[in-house]
């Protein structure tokens, strides 16, 4: 058998007919031009391509979710974790411009468990940075300054005094610390405090401008925000344990700006990582639960602080404090997703103009600066009892303990009332996370709220004055932690309806963010004048009284 006889008869394929096949114009009947045209041709055709640069990466301190982040940060843990809608103007939300909502700004689509675990990383996160800060702001650093400081003035007292009668001089001095004329104690407890803290807002001033643009430019494969987050927590870490050692005033301002810049490389990188890894559509259920992590690692530190002084001694909270930094660096990053590689981002050059620009504040914008001035005051108001609450305590509320014959050391009891007052301090703000959403549903306009807020924590204030006691601390308290929770809600909403301009919002915010730095200084000088003056710790109620009332008054002047 032949091969044409092995083969199957094949007919040619019929041509289709006329009309039966569509040519696309422009589609199917485009030439193929490596074919068509010539190399002279391409070469002009070459010449004519315009280059297209890549687009720059958005700095974080331009960032509109990225400067609410740190707003919430730095506030009320009640203000994230309330159920409070708050229009942030941002004008790269995936809202604005039809995006999928599900897509985060740095091009990622996590699935479900990814979400799950950024919404863990940072709730860890938020917990594990401010335990420490806790412990440090509220405890050991007010407990050694008190010490470096006493031994410093009962030394100078004791060594004008004859032979023989410095001790007795001594025990003297430590009954009327407090009081007018104490010798000069309180005055020493708070100028140092006002010192220490006015140099740590200086440099944290300074250091987030700088590890912000910093981190932006960060082209590693690992990312442009974890490097700095690990190495945040090992500074913050390192600096913490030589803290601890410091005995003198000096060396402690050098070593707490240190300490400062070691937590914004762990802070505001962190921020910045929130508001580009989480998409828009799981935003508010995230930031909820830094919410409530933030509240728990408030109370958590302060109780670790007080275990940690009660039964180790002035130097185990901040060996306590340290470990807890380090975690802090390292534990939220093994939980999220790991962050993308920065190393294809465009190349952006850092001038010194670049960073001043971050301090330029906005012009023409009257209700910007009226509410910028509430918050500076209301952070005046709180900062003159939270910062000086270790003084307070030991100084004016147990302040006989010395002349009772009691054998445990004044820790004790100064340690027992900080706990209870942070307890009362987490249900207030509990209580107000529960209650900002219904109550301003229904009180639309948010300045009569955030002014009846402050008359509440006003009448909070008022407490301790009227009764200077563990009791009347405690009711402060919890009275004062409802009331700053609802004012600090309140206030972020004031504050986003005074930005002068939309498209200039992230920046805007990034200096409205400066009014707690301002509040902080305010009050420690405030403070240490106050004491310097009357010789007590007692002052300093009324003067936060006048602070939050004049708040008061500020945002009530707003327009609406």
């Amino acid at each position: 058998m032949t091969d044409d006889q092995q083969q199957p008869n094949e007919f040619p394929a019929p041509k289709p007919l006329p009309g039966s096949v569509y040519i696309r114009p422009g589609i199917d009947d485009r030439p193929d031009y490596d074919k068509v045209l010539s190399p002279e041709d391409k070469s002009a055709v070459a010449r004519l391509a315009v280059h297209q640069p890549r687009r720059k990466v958005e700095a974080s301190v331009t960032q509109a979710e990225t400067q609410v982040a740190q707003m919430t940060s730095e506030g009320s843990p009640a203000a994230a974790a309330a159920s409070v809608d708050t229009a942030v103007p941002d004008m790269g939300s995936a809202y604005v411009d039809m995006r999928d909502p599900v897509v985060s700004a740095d091009g990622q689509r996590p699935n479900p468990g990814q979400v799950t675990r950024l919404s863990w990383g940072f709730a860890v996160g938020a917990t594990m940075a401010i335990v420490p800060w806790a412990a440090l702001n509220l405890l050991a650093l007010p407990a050694v300054i008190a010490k470096v400081s006493w031994q410093r003035v009962s030394g100078a007292v004791a060594s004008r005094a004859f032979s023989g009668g410095g001790q007795k001089l001594s025990e003297s001095l430590v009954s009327r610390i407090g009081t007018v004329g104490d010798g000069g104690v309180a005055s020493a407890w708070a100028i140092d405090l006002a010192v220490v803290v006015v140099v740590g807002v200086v440099v944290s001033l300074i250091a987030e401008a700088v590890v912000s643009a910093l981190s932006d430019r960060t082209r590693v494969a690992a990312g442009r925000r974890t490097p700095w987050i690990i190495a945040g927590g090992v500074v913050s870490a390192v600096m913490t344990l030589a803290l601890g050692l410091c005995s003198n005033v000096v060396g402690i301002a050098l070593l707490w700006g240190l300490v400062q810049v070691g937590y914004v490389m762990l802070t505001v990188p962190m921020a910045a990582a929130f508001s580009e890894r989480v998409p828009d559509k799981f935003r508010p259920r995230i930031v909820r639960a830094r919410g409530i992590g933030q509240m728990v690692g408030q109370a958590l530190g302060v109780w670790i602080g007080v275990a940690c002084v009660v039964f180790g001694g002035l130097y185990t909270p901040f060996a306590a404090a340290a470990a807890v930094f380090l975690l802090a660096g390292i534990v939220p990053v093994l939980v999220w997703p790991k962050e993308p590689s920065s190393e294809e981002q465009p190349h952006t050059s850092m001038s010194a103009h670049m960073l001043m620009e971050r301090f330029r504040a906005p012009r023409h914008a009257v209700e910007f600066w009226k509410a910028f001035a509430s918050r500076s005051l209301v952070s005046a108001g709180v900062g003159l009892t939270t910062m000086f609450l270790w003084f307070i305590a030991s100084a004016l509320i147990f302040r006989d303990w010395f002349t009772q014959g009691n054998s445990s050391p004044i820790a004790v009891p100064v340690c027992s009332l900080i706990a209870s007052m942070a307890l009362a301090t987490l249900v207030g703000s509990v209580g107000a996370a529960f209650i900002a959403g219904p109550v301003g549903e229904y009180i639309e306009d948010p300045r009569y709220l955030s002014v009846i807020s402050c008359v509440l924590y006003a009448v909070a204030l008022a407490l301790p004055m009227t009764m200077p006691s563990a009791v009347g601390m405690v009711l402060f308290a919890l009275i004062g932690g409802f009331a700053f929770g609802l004012i600090d809600t309140f206030g972020q909403l004031l504050a986003m309806g005074a930005l002068p301009d939309v498209r200039s919002a992230g920046h805007d915010l990034a200096f409205f963010n400066l009014s707690n730095s301002v509040g902080l200084a305010l009050a420690a000088i405030i403070g240490a004048v106050g004491v310097a003056v009357t010789g007590g710790f007692s002052v300093l109620f009324p003067a936060a009284i006048v602070c939050v009332l004049a708040s008061a008054v500020v945002t009530i002047s707003m327009k609406r």
